[in-house]
């Protein structure tokens, strides 16, 4: 009995999700080669990707990350030299960490681990 009500729940819930023709902000891909990303933000709290504050992730290597954390959506992207175009690398925080406001919404606590003594 509880195998066939497990199964016709999985069954009706597949069908719900199937009947999904599109996701927040987004559109099916037609044609040879679909855009994959843009650098704006199309969901319910969509706005120009420029108007958010980045933070820096420190990589295992010491190398800085620009990050940003509009809600449920994350953007990074390696920073890097504007002369030489190399990675920037200094030790301003401990690898793995994350230095600054790296805009997170209001309406979704972010989660951070426990620092242990």
């Amino acid at each position: 009995m509880k195998k066939a009500l497990k199964t016709s729940v999985l069954v009706g819930c597949a069908g719900l999700v199937s009947g999904c023709i599109g996701i927040e902000g987004t559109t099916r891909a037609t044609g040879p080669a679909p855009v994959l990303a843009i650098g704006a933000d199309g969901g319910r709290d969509s706005g120009s990707l420029a108007q958010l504050e980045a933070g820096i992730y420190i990589d295992p290597d010491g190398c800085h990350i620009w990050m940003i954390d509009d809600g449920l959506e994350g953007y990074w992207s390696r920073r890097r030299d504007p002369v030489s175009g190399l990675p920037v690398c200094t030790e301003i925080a401990p690898p793995n960490s994350v230095v600054g406001d790296i805009g997170s919404n209001e309406g979704i606590a972010d989660r951070v681990p426990r620092v242990r003594d």
